[in-house]
């Protein structure tokens, strides 16, 4: 967002409401018939004189800068009223003050490019219906007394007024098709905003609320219900600038932001919460502080980064586009009564990478409010997410897809639905307490079971009713908990990092052990899992491996001091790998002998003269074209031995042969 230029200076403001160099009394425009009229009480500064009276279309001509007090200023559709800079005159500010009565402007207003800023303040409000404003410089709607307000600083605003007489706040709408063609920034400053349905181009679009010492000051209640900033379908073409006080910060039924959005409120922040089918669109980045009970950004599309920080609530996002980067955080910045956590929601797409940090807990997933349970969704992320939830537990509930999927819960648990498949070329997990998914019981869903988790915030160590965290593959750097992790891979899985109590892992294919930076009391291999492959050194394994043997479906436990070598091997590169496969076992594959160790050891003589003949050819070529192939299973040729290797054929040819398998 770029700095807004302030062309209006203290000094020029106090003369303009210095003495008159020059006094007109009592002008009525014409203006407003039936409306409560456009009468100008007096003129000070450069006024040279008023045109078109009565005829409904007026033009003031200034040479310098002058303040024009309106006892009312109301202009009707099809009236025009024209603010020129005249005799070359240039740069100029027209300060135009209202007395009495909310200002109605459904007609036309202009200044010409000798106006550098015009200023319409009124302390009753200004309704701009379905209005056309252009000017070719700045333009400042405001509902403050301009003798209190500091026009170097607007971000300090103060309001000596904020509800009328009948208790509402005192605002400025813009509505039913009102354009603004704005040369230069256009500032609205006033306890409500109100823009519906209307179209602003402008550099800069700045909207300024009354802030919390105003509402101190005069003993005024807080707005509860109603927002002071609304936004409803619009389309401004101009960097976007909302400072709020106390009260909502609403923008519905989507709408077009052509430039950057950033938004400073003291309270609640919902953009496009109910969207009624249309999209939010901010062509450039998005920048949201808020403290309340929600921020929510819901249904848009951001074209730069997105960033958010609620400090006194939870913050929700969902049914979003971001092209860049987005960040979500939430502080103790006012911690209440409210929980500050993050949901993420609905179907998401992050082209950047997506940093969440999260005071308490954070939810990937999707959710409907009305019926309250989850709901189907997914988060795709182009880059890395790295999502930390200081004192709460990481739920993840909806696919979700990224190069690196880091979760850290500093305090608590990571866990899953069982069903939700995280996709990633790498994957980090930390926990306090549990990892893994959890699954229905008989008198709870995991709906259920994933809310009382979140809501009590409640350590889990190893859930009775427990499933497993699916990955579709990749690289686990690290699993570190201090209770249990249950992890699933439907793809190949090497680990390479960990520091557990327990780890249960499991593949649809192959699971590596790979270096010296896996640690644990125990991992096993949980289900059926083509190849395990323990590469890791015999004194860096610290942790006791399990897992159900191929060979003979029974389990095998490996203690920490004992090393895994070649001779264990009952898979690829060892032996009798069975056929058909029992239900739920694993392949141990430990390379050793080189490469490509020899798949078959030798076997040991047993006086059967087909073993003599294999012996015969052990160290020595043998010629292909006299074996027939493929391999084939042979009857036991002796009646009390086990024959393997080579039959001699009379032709002197050879076959290779083996007895039938082994059936258990």
């Amino acid at each position: 967002m770029k700095n807004l230029k302030r062309k209006v200076t203290a000094i020029v403001l106090s003369t303009l409401f210095a003495a008159m160099q020059v006094s007109y009394a009592s002008i009525d425009t014409g203006l407003g018939a039936g409306n409560g009229g456009a009468d100008i009480n007096n003129i000070t500064g450069g006024y040279q004189g008023i045109n078109g009276v009565g005829t409904g279309n007026v033009d003031l001509n200034f040479d310098g800068n002058a303040h024009v007090n309106w006892d009312h200023l109301n202009i009707n559709k099809g009236e025009s009223l024209n603010f020129n800079a005249v005799n070359g005159a240039n740069n100029l500010t027209i300060l135009n003050t209202v007395n009495h009565g909310m200002s109605t402007i459904s007609g036309q207003i202009s200044a010409n490019s000798g106006i550098g800023q015009l200023i319409i303040a009124n302390p009753n409000g200004v309704l701009f219906d379905g209005c056309q404003f252009t000017t070719a410089g700045d333009l400042m709607v405001t509902t403050q007394d301009m003798s209190q307000m500091n026009v170097n600083d607007l971000s300090n605003a103060k309001f000596t007024q904020i509800y009328d007489n009948n208790g509402n706040l005192i605002g400025i709408d813009i509505k039913n098709g009102a354009t603004f063609n704005i040369g230069g920034e256009y500032n609205v400053l006033a306890p409500s905003i109100n823009i519906a349905n209307s179209t602003i181009k402008a550099d800069s679009v700045r909207l300024v609320t009354a802030n919390g010492q105003d509402y101190l000051a005069l003993g005024a209640k807080v707005p509860t219900d109603k927002p002071v900033v609304r936004m409803e379908a619009v389309d401004i073409d101009g960097d976007v600038y909302i400072q709020a006080g106390p009260g909502k910060v609403h923008t519905v039924s989507g709408g077009k932001i052509t430039g950057n959005l950033k938004v400073e409120s003291e309270d609640r922040v919902a953009l496009n919460y109910h969207d009624n089918g249309q999209k939010l669109s901010v062509t450039g980045d998005v920048d949201v502080t808020a403290n309340g009970e929600y921020l929510f950004l819901r249904n848009a599309e951001v074209g730069g980064n997105l960033s958010m920080t609620n400090g006194g609530g939870f913050l929700d996002v969902g049914n979003l586009t971001v092209t860049g980067d987005a960040i979500l955080r939430t502080t103790d910045l006012s911690q209440g009564a409210y929980r500050h956590f993050v949901h993420v929601i609905g179907d998401t797409n992050i082209g950047g990478d997506l940093t969440i940090n999260s005071l308490n807990n954070i939810h990937i997933g999707g959710y409907d409010y009305d019926a309250i349970q989850l709901a189907d969704g997914s988060l795709t992320v182009g880059g890395a997410i790295d999502a930390y939830a200081n004192n709460g537990t990481i739920a993840v509930t909806i696919d979700t897809t990224a190069d690196t999927i880091k979760l850290t819960s500093e305090q608590l648990n990571i866990i899953t639905d069982g069903k939700a498949l995280l996709t990633a070329n790498d994957y980090q997990f930390k926990a306090h307490g549990y990892i893994g998914g959890l699954s229905t019981t008989d008198d709870s869903t995991v709906d259920a079971q994933i809310r009382y988790v979140m809501e009590k915030y409640q350590l889990l160590g190893n859930p009775k009713s427990h499933t497993y965290l699916n990955i579709a593959g990749g690289t686990i750097s690290n699993i570190e908990t201090k209770a249990t992790a249950y992890v699933d891979s439907k793809g190949n899985m090497d680990l390479t990092g960990a520091n557990a109590n327990n780890i249960y892992i499991g593949s649809d294919k192959d699971i590596t052990i790979l270096g010296d930076g896996v640690h644990a009391n125990n991992i096993t291999v949980a289900g059926k899992t083509d190849n395990l492959t323990v590469e890791t050194a015999a004194n860096s394994r610290d942790y006791t491996l399990k897992y159900t043997n191929i060979r003979d479906a029974k389990e095998i436990t490996i203690d920490k001091s004992t090393e895994i070598t070649y001779d264990m091997a009952n898979g690829e590169n060892g032996w009798n790998i069975r056929d058909p496969r029992p239900e739920n076992t694993t392949y141990l594959v430990v390379k050793g002998n080189g490469d490509n160790p020899n798949p078959d050891p030798t076997p040991i003589p047993d006086g059967n003269e087909n073993a003599k003949v294999l012996r015969s050819y052990e160290n020595q070529s043998v010629n292909m074209s006299q074996v027939y192939t493929p391999v084939a299973y042979a009857a036991d040729l002796d009646d009390d031995q086990i024959d393997r290797g080579v039959r001699k054929n009379v032709d002197g040819s050879v076959t290779v042969v083996r007895a039938f398998p082994m059936v258990n």
